[in-house]
This record gives structure tokens, C-alpha cells and sequence, in this order.
């Protein structure tokens, strides 16, 4: 005998599908990521480092122009504080396992991945600033739901109805308005996130959820999240690869550094060269090559290597600040030792000539003023040097810095000729004036310019000011030592 078939009802009724315990696993697994490379960042102590963060591959433009795209992938897993990641996470944490409920695990992930991707390329498009967060893929959520709640509202389950459509606009409209009211938000890579993730709701619809007849839905296909960890998974590879060659540039450049100190050149250009090779388009190498071939009155060399980290900061302006200057002003310096005076003068007026007859411009010339006299110092040009923190001085006679720079030269100068205790204190006396006797090293170049006038006593208990201070550094240790010495105590 055959089952009897049950008759089906005349007036069809549709029941809900007992609802299952629902785990958000893409959702878990984003905020997982976020808190591990939070970790690796604590680790690296590049939580506020802007350095390490561009190693561990936050968004910058110049860097994305260059051919490191993985950068449009890795700042949606980088913070920049506790604060900034906890606001975040839990965001994600109350947007994320409505949206994957909704579209499933395949096309949730899709669509974070490439908002957060939106929002970096915009923030690197339109920002000069260093950025992380994952801000920009989770307002594109925000987007993305607020478009399914208008173009797709028949697949959505009336139980999460709410949480779609008008009901996205206050989170929207509030979270761009502190991101406007509050410096240092990136709100370039908000909206690039919301814009990608409204355009995408258009296109990826969620899969249809209500089954009649009380009757099991159809799991949908996943599939789909092939493509958002195939991408991450490729920038994290990408980015390790970046962070280990970093790694070997610096460690090359160190190892440089304490060879030249020892006078083992032969070694520390080795090194040098070996940082170069491992990173090739890193602006670093090239500076410390070529202020090196300086040092060995190889200026031919030095002027390729500098206009090469030249070339290849280029756009780091922001990014660079003063570094920036300085190498341009290193490049300077190499043609006015080579004797070619025209192109040292041209390099000169390129950095130094960018001012206004403001008093911020005259503060800016200054501070470009004092940046060439230390080069100078450093290259042993001190009659150039001394003449140049003069120039700065004239320009703002209450720079601390230049009167301090200029007081030490003076104190301690190697060429007996240049050499001026008296000046030395005078210019020492007025920098402890202007920082208020608050700075140690200030307080430090007083000291030295009392032992240059042989006023070894006064050295000693102006030196003991400097320590309580900066009672840990080793260096005004090393100077009491001998003030103390030339005293008799």
C-alpha cells in the first residue's frame, strides 16, 4: 500500500521556519583579525608609531601611486588606539551579524571587504594624511543596508525590516558629523566606504530567506567568499613580505651606522648598500648613502644618491616634514663642496626661498636656517654653520633652538679661530631664558659654555639642574664627569 497523500490546504498559508541558533562567524572572524593585528601593532609599539603603521600597510597615497596595493585592503584591520578600535568593534559588532543573517557569510564579506577597500582608495585619492580604521568598511555596511532597505525590501525578513532602509539614516548622519567635528578622522575613507557599499547593494541583492508551507529555505551558495579572503589573504602576504623587507632595510642601516662609528667604512658601506638592495624604493637607503660618500668626499656619489631619495620621496611632503628639507639641503651642501656653487646656491633657493614676509613664513625660513646650519656642523663647515645660525637669529631672535645650536658651536667649536666662550655663554644664557630652564640639554649647553670660560664650579651646579631633569641620560652624566674633573671635586 502507498502513503496517502495529505490534502494540501484551499487557502495556502505561509509559516515561519523555527528559527536556529545563528552564529555571525565572518562577523567573529573580522573582529578576531582586528584585535590580532591590534596586538601585532602593541607588540611593534606602532600603535601611535605613523612608521610602523606604514609597515603593517596603513593607507597613503604616494605609497598606493608606487605599486603597493595592498594597502587598499590592510587599513580596515589597523588602529590607532583603544579608543578608536573598541568604537569600531562595536559598531561592527551591532551592524555585522544583522547584515551576514541577511546576506549570508559570502556576501557579507564581499561587500565589507570592498567598502573598506572604496574608502581606503578615496582617503588615498583625495587625503595627504596617513590613515587606518575600520571606519570606512563598516559605514559601508551602513550604505549597503540602507539601499536594500529601498531596492530589495522583499527579501529582507520583516523581523530585521527595521534595521534597513530609513532606520540607517541616524547612524549615517551622526557618525559623519562627529567625523567633521572631530580632527583627524578620515572622512574621505567614510565616504569612499559608504558610497561603495550603497553601489554594491544595488547589485548583490540578499538571497531569499521565507520558505511556505512551513517548509525549510534553501541554503543559499557561499561561494561567493572566495573572493573577499582570496583578497586578504593576498594583502596580508603582501604586507608580511613589505614588513620583512623593512625589517632587513633597517637592521642593514643600523649595522651601517655602527661601523661608520667605529671606522670600519669598508663594512658600513657594505651594509649600506645591502639596505638599498633589499629595499630598492625606500628614500631611506639612498639618504644615508649619499650623506656617507659625503663624509668620504666622494661628492659625485653623494649628489646621485641624494637626488634619488629625492625622487623617491617624492609626495611625502606631509609625510616627511622636515626630513624632507633636510634632504634637499644635504643635496645642497654636496654641490657647495664639489665647488659647484651655482647648482648649491639653485638647491638652496628651492627650500629656503619658499617663505612669506610673514612672521610664519620668517619662523619657517628660521627653522629651514637651523636645519642647514646643523648640516654644516655636522660636515665641519663651521664658519658656514655659525653664519647660518646667525642668519636664523635674525630672523626670530627668540628661537631657542638656533641660540642653543649657537652656543654649543661656540663652546666647543674644533677650529680655535671660531671658537668664542663668551659668546657661547651669552647665546646659552638667553636660550635657558627663552624654554624657561625646563630643558635639560638647554641647561646642558649653559654648562659647556661655562666650562669654555673656565668657570668650572658654576659648570658643575649648572650641570646638576641639567641631570634632575633628565637624571637618565648618560651624556649629561658623561659631562658632569668632567666638569667635575676640571673643578677638583
Amino acid at each position: 500500500m502507498g502513503d496517502t497523500p495529505l490534502p494540501l490546504p484551499s487557502n495556502p498559508q505561509y509559516y515561519s521556519v523555527a528559527p536556529h541558533r545563528y552564529w555571525p562567524v565572518a562577523t567573529i572572524v573580522l573582529l578576531i583579525l582586528n584585535f590580532i593585528f591590534f596586538g601585532l601593532e602593541i607588540l611593534a609599539k606602532g600603535v601611535n608609531n605613523t612608521q610602523i603603521l606604514l609597515d603593517f600597510g596603513a593607507s597613503f597615497g604616494p605609497y598606493l601611486r608606487r605599486g603597493e596595493y595592498w594597502r587598499l585592503v590592510m587599513p580596515m584591520f589597523l588602529h590607532g588606539g583603544w579608543l578608536h578600535i573598541l568604537g569600531n568593534s562595536y559598531a561592527l559588532f551591532i551592524l555585522g551579524p544583522i547584515m551576514e543573517r541577511v546576506y549570508g557569510y559570502g556576501r557579507y564579506l564581499t561587500i565589507y571587504v570592498a567598502a573598506g577597500m572604496g574608502g581606503a582608495f578615496l582617503s588615498m585619492q583625495l587625503s595627504k594624511n596617513v590613515s587606518v580604521g575600520a571606519s570606512g568598511a563598516i559605514f559601508g555596511l551602513a550604505g549597503a543596508m540602507l539601499v536594500t532597505g529601498y531596492v530589495h525590501r522583499d527579501l529582507i525578513p520583516p523581523r530585521w525590516g527595521r534595521a534597513f532602509g530609513a532606520g540607517m539614516i541616524p547612524f549615517i548622519v551622526l557618525n559623519l558629523v562627529f567625523g567633521l567635528s572631530v580632527h583627524g578622522v578620515d572622512n574621505w575613507g567614510h565616504l569612499g566606504g559608504l558610497a561603495t557599499g550603497a553601489l554594491l547593494a544595488f547589485v548583490i541583492p540578499p538571497p531569499p530567506h521565507d520558505s511556505p508551507y512551513g517548509g525549510e529555505a534553501a541554503r543559499p551558495s557561499q561561494a561567493m567568499v572566495v573572493i573577499p579572503l582570496m583578497v586578504v589573504t593576498l594583502a596580508i602576504a603582501a604586507t608580511a613580505n613589505h614588513y620583512r623587507i623593512m625589517q632587513t632595510m633597517n637592521r642593514q642601516l643600523v649595522a651601517g651606522a655602527r661601523f661608520a662609528h667605529a671606522g670600519q667604512y669598508d663594512r658600513a658601506l657594505q651594509s649600506y648598500q645591502q639596505a638599498h638592495s633589499a629595499a630598492p624604493r625606500q628614500w631611506e637607503p639612498c639618504e644615508v648613502l649619499g650623506v656617507f660618500y659625503l663624509g668620504q668626499k666622494k661628492y659625485d656619489d653623494a649628489i646621485q644618491e641624494l637626488q634619488e631619495a629625492i625622487r623617491l620621496s617624492a609626495g611625502e611632503d606631509e609625510l616627511l616634514k622636515e626630513r624632507g628639507v633636510q634632504l634637499h639641503l644635504q643635496l645642497g651642501i654636496a654641490y657647495q663642496l664639489k665647488g659647484d656653487l651655482r647648482m648649491a646656491q639653485k638647491t638652496f633657493e628651492e627650500v629656503l626661498g619658499k617663505t612669506s614676509p610673514t612672521p610664519q613664513g620668517r619662523r619657517l625660513l628660521a627653522e629651514n636656517q637651523l636645519l642647514l646650519a646643523d648640516l654644516y656642523a655636522s660636515e665641519k663647515l663651521y664658519g658656514e654653520a655659525i653664519n647660518t645660525y646667525l642668519q636664523a637669529l635674525r630672523l626670530a631672535p627668540d628661537f631657542a633652538q638656533a641660540q642653543n645650536n649657537l652656543a654649543w658651536l661656540y663652546a666647543t667649536c674644533d677650529d680655535p679661530k671660531l671658537r668664542d666662550p663668551q659668546a657661547a655663554l651669552d647665546h646659552a644664557l638667553i636660550a635657558v631664558k627663552l624654554t624657561q630652564g625646563k630643558d635639560g640639554g638647554v641647561i646642558d649647553t649653559l654648562a659647556e659654555a661655562f666650562f669654555a670660560n673656565g668657570a668650572y664650579p658654576q659648570a658643575v651646579e649648572t650641570q646638576k639642574k641639567a641631570l634632575a631633569l633628565d637624571p637618565a641620560n648618560t651624556e649629561l652624566k658623561e659631562h658632569m664627569e668632567r666638569y667635575r674633573k676640571a673643578a677638583g671635586m
